[in-house]
């Protein structure tokens, strides 16, 4: 196996053992993959230029560990004995996250590295972890790698990163008795799940302080895993709004499930969020089902208080409470803010210690071009009632600022159907005008300038139930 390493930038500084773990792990899966003749390069970067990398190919607004990109194109992964490759592809890794991720699992810097270029080398390898099949398919073959390379996952080995100009040495978790301090400040990562219109989306906004999850009274609003950053002095919570679980009736709803139900493995808390006007039914239970497999903290979040007298709470809380062993319960309304504070200091006794993984003004990870087309989609539930339910996807083509400072936003609004696109347009362009005056309101809180806003309708037929057309708008692609 053929391994280049380089850096960016180019006086980026690290020890020796990190390029030797590199070329061990790219090699061993060489041998066992076939590719012992292939060529791969690896890129040693810092979270700044894989940001930039992210912003560029994916159209995530944030840094990764870790970003593959093939030369060899195939449906099946390669096995054992297949044809040799002589050019694998490229592979970027950022060693700050590499830093960050082995003081936040308690293992070595050497152990992280290692990891991270097995999980580059099986995606250039063909392997992803998109569906759910695929990703358990794939962390057995990283679990295997590593047994050949003798790295358990309590890996402690000591090793020393510097930053770019080599004069600061960065502690890694190894050091100091193996535990870093974090003078009590927490972090972690919240799943926010429950059937839809639940009031998830308004929850997590009411607590942001900012519209970045699109509200609506349609079941089913939420398609993405939206990440949401709340930042307080001593703790920092990252949740994740997933698409309400239900009955999938297409690939989209497929899909949007699977987000969901994958949200639950990531995260060191779980609200389980449900409305205190509806009786419990099959979504709630199939819901709990779920839940029955989860070790994490799970705390049951009643939410829409308002609607209800005071004293109807206790037997809705008593009637979860005799279904599964909730870590606590806290009532709320999302909508007027009560309660929402004790809703957080119940979140933060289950956080553990951690470093601020964002910055302060850092409120989603999502670009702004996504939330954009999203606040569109949004005027469109509200306004187009049950004509044009969900057969309706918005893409923001282009978004560009003015000399004068103004912003030009160009979106596109696909539907499935041309009777939908009529009513999207509406008698003179009346209602696709109305869309784009309350769209652009929201999109000038979001921007915090003037916004020109232009909006177009195209048909793409059943677009919902077509992988291709599903990927294109940005389902099930991000790592």
């Amino acid at each position: 196996m053929n391994v280049s390493i380089r850096t960016m930038p180019e006086d980026l500084r690290f020890p020796a053992e990190v390029a030797e773990n590199i070329r061990r792990a790219a090699e061993m899966v060489g041998r066992l993959y076939g590719v012992e003749n292939g060529e791969v390069s690896v890129t040693l970067t810092d979270d700044e230029h894989i940001h930039a990398m992210n912003r560029q190919y994916r159209g995530i607004d944030r840094p990764t560990d870790v970003l593959s990109f093939a030369l060899h194109e195939s449906d099946e992964p390669p096995v054992e004995g297949g044809p040799a490759i002589d050019e694998l592809g490229d592979i970027i890794l950022s060693v700050e996250r590499a830093q960050a991720q082995a003081a936040e699992y308690g293992h070595s810097v050497r152990r992280e590295i290692t990891f991270l270029t097995v999980h580059g080398m099986l995606h250039l390898l063909g392997y992803d972890h998109i569906e759910e099949q695929d990703r358990i398919e794939m962390e057995e073959e990283q679990r295997f790698v590593m047994e050949k390379l003798g790295i358990s996952r309590d890996d402690r080995d000591d090793m020393t990163l510097t930053d770019h100009a080599g004069e600061r040495p960065v502690e890694t978790a190894e050091q100091g008795e193996g535990k870093m301090d974090f003078h009590g400040h927490k972090s972690g990562f919240v799943a926010v799940i429950g059937r839809p219109n639940v009031g998830k989306s308004t929850l997590i906004n009411t607590l942001i302080g900012q519209k970045i999850a699109i509200m609506s009274d349609k079941p089913q609003t939420t398609r993405n895993r939206i990440l949401c950053i709340l930042t307080k002095p001593d703790m920092q919570v990252v949740f994740l709004d997933t698409p309400g679980i239900h009955k999938p009736r297409h690939k989209l709803g497929e899909y949007m499930v699977k987000a969901a139900e994958g949200t639950l493995k990531e995260v060191d808390v779980i609200l389980f969020v449900v409305d205190a006007t509806e009786k419990m039914g099959p979504g709630e239970y199939y819901i709990l089902e779920r839940l029955q497999a989860t070790s994490k903290p799970v705390l049951l979040v009643v939410n829409k208080l308002d609607l209800i007298e005071k004293e109807r709470a206790l037997p809705i809380i008593s009637h979860y409470t005799e279904k599964y062993p909730f870590a606590g319960v806290v009532p709320i309304s999302a909508k007027e803010n009560e309660n929402l504070d004790a809703l957080l200091e119940e979140i933060g006794k289950y956080l553990p210690e951690g470093p601020q993984y964002y910055p302060d003004d850092m409120v989603t990870d999502q670009p702004e071009r996504l939330i954009a087309a999203e606040l569109i989609r949004e005027k469109i539930l509200e306004l187009t009632r049950d004509e044009v339910p969900h057969a309706v996807a918005v893409e923001t083509e282009e978004m560009k600022t003015r000399e004068n400072g103004d912003a030009y936003v160009r979106a596109t609004i696909y539907v499935e159907r041309e009777s939908q696109k009529g009513i999207l347009i509406g008698a003179k362009g009346a209602m696709l005008k109305q869309i784009g005056a309350l769209a652009r309101k929201d999109i000038e809180t979001l921007l915090g300038c003037r916004v020109y806003l232009e909006l177009w309708v195209k048909v793409k037929k059943d677009w919902r139930d077509r992988d291709g057309v599903l990927r294109n708008f940005g389902f099930g692609q991000e790592k």
